[in-house]
This record gives C-alpha cells, sequence and structure tokens, in this order.
C-alpha cells in the first residue's frame, strides 16, 4: 500500500474514534444528569418540591416534573435540529453539554417547597424544562456527528450505538452514585442534602464534556453542504430544514416517531421500576438500584451485540424481535418483582426486559438516520426520537395512575401493547437499510 495512503487511512481511523469517543463521553455526562432527576423523582423529589401528601401522590407528582422535561425534548430537537442542520453538529453538541450541565447544578442549589413553597416547584419545573430542551439535542446530534463520519463503513449501526450507549452508560453511573449514597446515608441525611450531591458533580462532568466537544472537527456531509451552499445558494444546507422535512419525508417521520416509541419500554424497565419496587413493593431501595445497575451492563452489552446483528440482516428483523421480546417478556417482569423478590430475581426480571430493549435501541440510531438526507438528518432524527420519546416520557406517570385505578400490574402491559403495536407499524413501512448508501 502507497505510504500516503497508508497515512491517510490512520488518520482517518483516528479521527474516527475520536469523534465516537468524543460524542460517547459527551452523552454520557448530559445523561447522567438527566437520570439522576428521573431515578430522584420516583425516590424524593416529591416530598421535596410538592406540599407533602401521601407517598403516591408525592411520587406523581414527581413523575409530572419527569414528564414535563419530556415534553420539552421535541422543543429542543426543533430548535438545536435546525441550527444543527443550518450551523453545524458539532456547535449544537457542545451548547446542549452547557445547557444541561449548568441547569442540572443549579437544581443541586435549589431550595426547596420547606423554604420557598410554589416558588421552588415553579423553579424546580423551570430547570426541567431547560434539561428537555438540552436532551432534546443530545441524541440526534451525537449519532449524526458519528453515523457521518462513518457513512461508507458496513458497521454503521455498531459505531453510531457505540455513542449512544453514552446514555446508558449515564444512567448506569447514576444508579450506581444513587445505590452508595441510599446505602451510606439515612434517610433523613438523604433528604436533607445527600440528594444534591449527585446534580451538584455535574459541574466537574460539564467542564470535561464541553472541551472534549470543542476537540472535533464537523463531520464530512455537513462540510459538504457548507460548498454546495457557498457553490450554489440553491443547494446544500435548507434555509429551514423543518419545512423540507415535512414536505418531503412526511411517511419516514411517522416510521421514526413510532419506532422511536420503544423507549415506554426503556422506562417501564429502568425509570418506572424503582418507585414500584420500593414504595409499592415495599423492596430496599439500595437492593433495587444495585440491581438496575448490574442490569445496565446487561443491556449496554445487549444493545451492541443487537447493533452488530442488525447491520449483518438487517434494522427491521432486529427491531421486530426487540418489539415483540419485550411485550412478552413484561408478564415475566412482573412475576419475578414481587414483595419478596431477591436480588438475582430483579436483576433477572429487568435485565431480561432489557435484552430485547436493547433489540429496538442498538439499531435506532442507524435506523433513523437512514431515514433522512443529509440537509435535514438532524431535524428528522430529532422530531422524530423526541417525538416518541415525549409520549414514553409518560410512561411512568401513567402506569402508576393504571397501578392506582387497578390495583394490578396487567394494566402497565397495555402500554407495552401500544409500544409494540405502534413500533412494528412503524418498522414494516419502512424499507430496510442495511447495506445502502447513507442518503445525501
Amino acid at each position: 500500500m502507497d505510504t500516503d495512503v497508508m497515512i491517510r487511512t490512520a488518520e482517518s481511523r483516528t479521527s474516527i474514534a475520536r469523534v465516537v469517543i468524543s460524542s460517547t463521553i459527551g452523552a454520557v455526562l448530559e445523561w447522567f444528569d438527566f437520570y439522576i432527576f428521573a431515578s430522584l423523582s420516583g425516590l424524593i423529589l416529591g416530598r421535596l418540591f410538592f406540599q407533602p401528601g401521601d407517598p403516591i401522590s408525592e411520587i406523581l407528582l414527581g413523575f409530572s416534573t419527569l414528564a414535563v422535561g419530556y415534553f420539552a425534548r421535541p422543543i429542543g430537537g426543533i430548535v438545536f435540529g435546525h441550527f444543527g442542520d443550518r450551523i453545524g453538529r458539532k456547535k449544537m453538541l457542545v451548547v446542549t453539554v452547557w445547557l444541561m450541565g449548568a441547569s442540572t447544578v443549579l437544581l443541586g442549589l435549589l431550595p426547596t417547597y420547606a423554604v420557598l413553597g410554589g416558588w421552588a416547584t415553579a423553579l424546580l419545573v423551570l430547570l426541567r424544562l431547560a434539561q428537555g430542551i438540552a436532551v432534546g439535542g443530545e441524541y440526534a446530534g451525537a449519532a449524526t456527528l458519528v453515523i457521518e463520519n462513518v457513512a461508507n463503513s458496513r458497521n454503521r449501526a455498531l459505531f453510531s450505538t457505540v455513542a449512544n450507549v453514552g446514555a446508558s452508560f449515564g444512567f448506569l453511573l447514576s444508579s450506581a452514585l444513587l445505590a452508595v449514597l441510599t446505602g451510606m446515608l439515612s434517610e433523613a441525611q438523604l433528604e436533607a442534602w445527600g440528594w444534591r450531591i449527585p446534580f451538584l458533580i455535574s459541574a466537574l462532568l460539564l467542564i470535561v464534556g464541553a472541551y472534549i466537544r470543542t476537540r472535533i472537527a464537523d463531520t464530512p456531509a455537513f462540510l459538504e453542504m457548507q460548498k454546495k451552499e457557498a457553490e450554489d445558494s440553491g443547494a446544500g444546507i435548507a434555509k429551514l430544514p423543518v419545512a423540507r422535512l415535512f414536505k418531503s419525508y412526511r411517511r419516514q417521520v411517522f416510521c421514526a416517531i413510532t419506532v422511536s416509541l420503544s423507549m415506554i419500554y426503556f422506562h417501564l424497565s429502568l425509570v418506572f421500576v424503582t418507585p414500584y419496587a420500593t414504595t409499592y413493593l415495599g423492596l430496599q431501595a439500595t437492593t433495587v438500584l444495585w440491581a438496575i445497575t448490574v442490569a445496565q451492563v446487561i443491556y449496554i452489552a445487549s444493545s451492541l451485540t443487537w447493533a452488530f446483528v442488525c447491520d449483518r440482516i438487517g434494522r427491521r428483523p432486529v427491531l421486530a424481535i426487540g418489539f415483540i421480546g419485550c411485550f412478552l417478556w413484561l408478564f415475566v417482569f412482573f412475576n419475578l418483582l414481587t414483595p419478596d423478590a431477591s436480588f438475582g430475581a430483579i436483576i433477572l426480571a429487568v435485565g431480561g426486559e432489557l435484552v430485547f430493549v436493547g433489540a429496538t435501541y442498538g439499531p435506532l440510531s442507524a435506523y433513523l438516520s437512514e431515514l433522512f438526507g443529509s440537509n435535514v438528518r438532524y431535524t428528522g432524527m430529532s422530531i422524530g426520537f423526541q417525538g416518541g420519546s415525549a409520549f414514553a416520557g409518560l410512561t411512568a406517570l401513567l402506569s402508576f395512575a393504571l397501578l392506582g385505578a387497578t390495583g394490578s400490574w396487567v394494566a402497565v402491559t397495555m402500554l407495552g401493547a401500544v409500544s409494540t403495536g405502534f413500533g412494528l407499524t412503524g418498522t414494516f413501512l419502512s424499507r430496510e437499510t442495511a447495506g445502502r448508501n447513507l442518503p445525501e
């Protein structure tokens, strides 16, 4: 091989590795912040930031604030998608890190309801909105950055999932930290000041994440669009990406939203399960959190494995396996989670569900990115994923409402039926994209 070719190949591999690492680490930091709030919503924030009531009401109030963040995510997706398609993927990812980090640190400093009354609740909701807007631009930005750098690779799904399991690492770190805190601190200490520690740690993580993301270049696809724009104002960058998206990609947007409803299962497995197991079943919080941490490792391995598989056999077969498996395992999940469930039973319940969730998540970044052209890709992925996630954000709230109304977990499985029904519809309405060139 020619020496110059070898040098360019080595430089290309180094550049791809840098992009994947930076996207992964950035996602870890942002989603660590996001999931700290999600976990604490079911454990403590309801009684700290709302007028005290019965335990179930406090959980519902905490989850209602969690849901606010999810409804803000499509707004963030539209805003960051627009500017990501207009001025660059990298710049928007730097902004999302700063917005997420700053709002999370402020959450850690926020006075509670006992000090500020209703103002504390209002500020909590406002900061949660900021978190939701930041996360709204994170997923699609990180995925697009990686996908467009590995456009010609046969391992697009695997590379993009390596970056996006950063969300899982973020959740793993948050659940592990909370498990340590609940094990070391008394309930009174945790309620008085211990809950603030994870939020304040974000100050250090923010600096690291922002620095890493400033060290990468934008994608070849975006740079090519800039070049076309400079040569001919009628080509290249879309002036209003969202308008072009809904003019030319309506079916793809529908498929993206419906397949992204797989996040309902993610929330049942990792957000709903903590208060369900601790408040509803009476299991120890530390035991549940450590079990979830172990299950997260299973989930990461599952996502990577299914991503590798879908690069070989296609996105649609793996997505179908995931949606069907998720629904069927729900019945095992709830039968294993009982008031006397052991540590191993909790891991089996949650980890088994997450094996199939990994089959829906592993192909997801590649699947979504391959639906859209480069001049609307950030916007299309953002609206699709965050549109599905906005509905999925209601999962924990609706699940507890159904439990309260019926007294049975069977009603909760209806949410899984909705996810699988819509997910399979979107999967089979879309074309198989594995092995095809990335749309320009």
